[in-house]
């Protein structure tokens, strides 16, 4: 069994729980009902091809629980083959424990019987619809024996097509054996399946076979999840699908195509492990220090190799910048923050090329925080956090004409290079486009390059607000040399500032990116999100319906996006979620732009002098 947190943000590690067992357990708050988050799980466990059980918890929050309406809720959300497997003894404060209504009325108190009739009957219509022959013995005979009911509820648990509702009150143990004695015997086990599709080879883009436990010849395994120990090392745990694994046996890794020796192989119970000498087909197991073995990682026998598809995890929503608060500290930052990705598929880190910032990205706030705290206590590092730099670009949206002469003596050989230049905006995403117009001779061939490399070396740096130029076409139509003092240094930088006295005459404009962005939220929420979306700049581009939730696809500046997980936590009750890619670059409003090449003026005039 594999408990994972139920908080949204956290939806990582219910993915990961997911590629390593057959049945996923879907836990309803009694009193809470169906959450968004609810629909997300089951749908994750849809999409998985695991079996669902649902399980009504606390049942006994209070005596307002109204059992009947999340049942209600339940077969709105995910379908009528949800059927009760069990029936609570009392209600709210009163519960006093579960009766199996699958054996019929027969365990139900005299005040239940009837209740209790009525849902075995539902449930066994349910399951005996799974089979044409049993429904036909059903509707001729009225009753389905005890023998043909477990085939086939195990057979439906295991392909989707009748989900259980059990109920526990948990903190008073009430249904809890209950729900271990139907999960031993009804859920999918894994030699019956559902079975965990792979690839043959080592290709993972080929085609997806099932893993029949029982057919297939050879070891075969994933590494669902991966600890970065800063005492024990890396521990990864591994799903065993298929023959065994041995202590000091060599197993393939198709992702780098070499072998692995297994050292140490530990069964887990808990916070507890226990060094095993093997492990077999349905076995978890631990694998320490073997620093090549990553999450999403196969092995198996090199003569049969196989390789299971990457897991599908959710977008990152949320970002920061961090610095180490102590300069001596910045090597283990970044072997602290590489060890935690490693753990968390959800949690990213990268310098961004442009800002030269140490950036993560997580599910949100409360994720990034948490990490930080584990590189806090695990790796002792201490780190300032910020809201990360926009990455924004310069271009031109007229034509100009930019001239430079650069003449220097000091004494013996002088320094002289003259360039004349037009510059126009290129198409947009199109780039640098450099042209020789010169004729004559009037620059040297081989100072050209040199010409070409001082107008790159001016883009990157910046020229009204010290951002990359991009998107420009700029053709040298004429210049002057000296045979003696001319080289390709006085021609770079009379290129460079040519280009600088033509893009400041060529209106220039400042680029932000833009994102697609796309938030699934309770429909009762449209209004406002659609509302606060205008409010960020945002221009909606598509609506969709899918049951109870709405999609809303925007265009919305990235500026905008960086505070917006907070804010859709707030607005949807923490029940939306919402995802982004970078689209295009558009034009900052004129009011932040000038804001910006101002004050860049001011930094440049005070570096000048």
């Amino acid at each position: 069994m594999l408990d994972t947190p139920g908080y949204p943000d956290f939806l990582g590690e219910s993915i990961a729980a997911m590629n390593a067992v057959e049945t996923v357990f879907i836990c309803v708050d009694a009193h809470a009902g169906v959450q968004f988050h609810t629909r997300k799980l089951w749908q994750e466990a849809v999409d998985a091809g695991r079996g669902r059980v649902i399980l009504v918890n606390r049942i006994d929050h209070d005596d307002h629980v109204d059992l009947d309406a999340v049942l209600d809720q339940i077969r709105e959300a995910f379908g009528s083959q949800c059927v009760p497997a069990f029936l609570p003894v009392g209600r709210g404060l009163k519960t006093s424990g579960v009766v199996n209504v699958m054996a019929g009325s027969g365990e139900a108190p005299a005040e239940m019987k009837d209740a209790a009739q009525a849902a075995h009957e539902q449930f066994v219509e349910a399951v005996v619809a799974l089979d044409t022959k049993a429904m036909e013995h059903y509707f001729e005979t009225g009753d389905v024996t005890l023998d043909e009911l477990p085939p086939l509820l195990k057979q439906g648990v295991a392909d989707g097509g009748v989900t259980p509702i059990l109920f526990t009150a948990a903190a008073k143990n009430i249904g809890v054996d209950a729900m271990l004695d139907f999960l031993a015997e009804f859920c999918p086990s894994p030699i019956r399946g559902p079975y965990f599709k792979a690839s043959a080879g080592a290709d993972a883009t080929a085609e997806l076979i099932p893993l029949n436990p029982r057919e297939h010849t050879g070891f075969a395994a994933r590494v669902f999840k991966t600890v970065a120990d800063p005492f024990v090392g890396r521990l990864s745990f591994v799903r065993v699908l298929t023959g065994e694994i041995k202590l000091d046996d060599h197993y393939l890794n198709p992702r780098i195509g070499k072998p692995e020796k297994m050292h140490h192989i530990f069964r887990p119970q808990g916070k507890t492990t226990e060094q095993v000498d093997f492990a077999q087909a349905g076995d978890i197991v631990v694998l320490s220090k073997i620093d090549s073995l990553e999450t999403n990682d196969t092995l198996c026998a090199e003569k049969h190799p196989v390789r299971f598809p990457d897991m599908r995890m959710p977008h990152s929503m949320a970002s920061l910048a961090v610095v180490p608060k102590s300069r001596n500290d910045e090597q283990k930052l970044s072997t602290g923050l590489k060890k935690l990705a490693t753990e968390d598929p959800t949690f990213h880190v990268e310098r961004d090329g442009q800002t030269g910032e140490l950036v993560v990205r997580g599910r949100s706030q409360l994720h990034l925080e948490t990490c930080l705290h584990r590189l806090q206590t695990h790796f002792k590092v201490d780190v300032d956090t910020h809201i990360p730099k926009i990455p924004l670009r310069e271009t031109i949206v007229g034509k100009a004409e930019g001239h430079h002469r650069h003449k220097k003596q000091s004494g013996g050989r002088g320094q002289f290079g003259e360039v004349y230049l037009r510059i126009a905006p290129n198409e947009r995403g199109k780039g640098f486009q450099f042209v020789d117009d010169t004729y004559g001779g009037s620059i040297p061939r081989q100072f050209l390059p040199a010409v070409e490399k001082g107008i790159l070396d001016q883009m990157h740096k910046g020229v009204v607000a010290g951002y990359p130029v991009v998107d420009v076409v700029v053709s040298v139509y004429d210049g002057k040399s000296h045979d003696v003092d001319s080289d390709e240094a006085s021609f770079k930088i009379a290129g460079a500032r040519a280009f600088r006295d033509a893009f400041e005459k060529a209106k220039p404009v400042l680029l932000e990116p833009i994102v697609n962005l796309e938030v699934l939220i309770p429909t009762r929420f449209m209004g406002d999100v659609t509302s606060d979306l205008n409010g960020r700049r945002g221009r909606i581009t598509g609506m969709d319906t899918i049951g109870e939730t709405q999609s809303i696809k925007a265009h919305v500046p990235l500026k905008e996006v960086q505070t917006y997980a907070p804010d859709l936590r707030s607005i949807s009750q923490g029940e939306g979620t919402f995802n982004y890619e970078l689209s295009h670059y558009d034009v900052v409003p004129h009011k932040q732009a000038d804001e910006l090449m101002h004050a860049h003026k001011a930094t440049r005039k005070d570096d000048e002098e």
